[in-house]
């Protein structure tokens, strides 16, 4: 008889981000510090879970979302996909305070070199139409260093569109630690604080 259907094990995990200002598709989230758990499990080459990040706004005090995502390795690359239900939480006043979000990026490694291209998108960014950032990011890898940039592009229906740029460089500390130091810009700081350029530095710890 055939034999029942074998699941990999589950492996939970958690994480949580510590920056000087939170920032998101190259616009700053808070005034001061941000903080951006994750608890999530994996199974095989899937993962889920569930994060929240706060935020600075006059119509809500965080963003929570349950995601799914799905990585491969081709060869030398990595091929990743993402489904997220983001929720604002702490919202003050009417308008949407769910949206569904999709991601998807592709990496590639030459050596110590690699490059990574990315897509986002929302069909309807809480209430304010679809939206589309994009973005490639190659990288250097020194030992327990990383030096990395970002060009990214990003579309709005309902919303100015900008051009964000960051560069950075990443160390490793021990096996579950990474610091990160990182300049940020936009090509609209006419806009307001959230566009105009910015130094962040962060801490990631990996459990």
């Amino acid at each position: 008889m055939p034999l029942p259907l074998a699941l990999p094990p589950a492996d939970p995990g958690f994480e949580i981000l510590i920056s000087s200002q939170g920032m998101s598709q190259g616009l700053a989230q808070t005034e001061g510090i941000q903080l951006f758990p994750r608890a999530f499990v994996r199974l095989g080459n899937a993962q889920a879970g569930v994060q929240w990040r706060n935020i600075d706004s006059p119509t809500a005090n965080g963003v929570a979302a349950l995601f799914a995502k799905y990585g491969r390795a081709i060869g030398k690359g990595q091929v990743d996909l993402a489904v997220r239900y983001r929720i604002r939480t702490g919202q003050r006043g009417p308008g949407n305070h769910t949206a569904w979000e999709f991601s998807g990026s592709g990496r590639r490694s030459f050596g110590n070199v690699s490059v990574q291209a990315s897509l986002e998108y929302s069909a309807d960014e809480f209430g304010r139409g679809k939206s589309l950032y994009a973005e490639v990011v190659p990288a250097l890898k020194l030992d327990r260093f990383r030096i990395s940039a970002g060009l990214g592009r990003r579309y709005r229906e309902r919303d100015s569109d900008y051009t964000s740029v960051n560069l950075g460089l990443s160390r490793s500390v021990g096996e579950h630690v990474t610091l990160d130091a990182r300049y940020f810009a936009t090509d609209r700081g006419d806009l307001g604080e959230r566009y105009k350029r910015r130094l962040i530095v962060s801490a990631r710890v990996t459990l």
